[in-house]
């Protein structure tokens, strides 16, 4: 089974259309530019969904991982039914509780008796 394609993506605020980074501008006229000329920490969506356009800022921790079906990743872009946000997890990715390690009782205050 192949893997599914997964991209980073940010979301129109209000028509809810999914943007893949680095396809822009896109065919329906909507485009996504990073608001410092060679950064990648922040965007700019640009979504012409609306007149004037609906503008939303993204930074780089915002955007989602989404899993791209070959339409929306042909286009660009998609509705949430063909970019998803991401629930593949790899088999080999590990995890730990890190409640297990610590010791979460309160220290108790030593008592000296006079």
């Amino acid at each position: 089974m192949a893997r599914p394609r997964v991209r980073r993506c940010v979301e129109c605020p209000k028509c809810h259309m999914r943007y893949l980074i680095a396809f822009s501008p896109y065919r329906n006229r909507s485009y996504l530019v990073p608001t410092v000329v060679g950064s990648s920490d922040e965007y700019t969506l640009h979504c012409s969904c609306r007149r004037p356009c609906v503008v939303s800022r993204w930074r780089w921790s915002e955007m989602k991982n989404c899993e791209v079906s070959k339409v929306a990743h042909d286009r660009g872009y998609g509705t949430a039914e063909e970019i998803v946000l991401e629930s593949y997890h790899s088999e080999d990715a590990w995890s730990f509780d890190i409640t297990r390690y610590l010791n979460l009782k309160p220290m108790e205050k030593e008592r000296n008796p006079r």
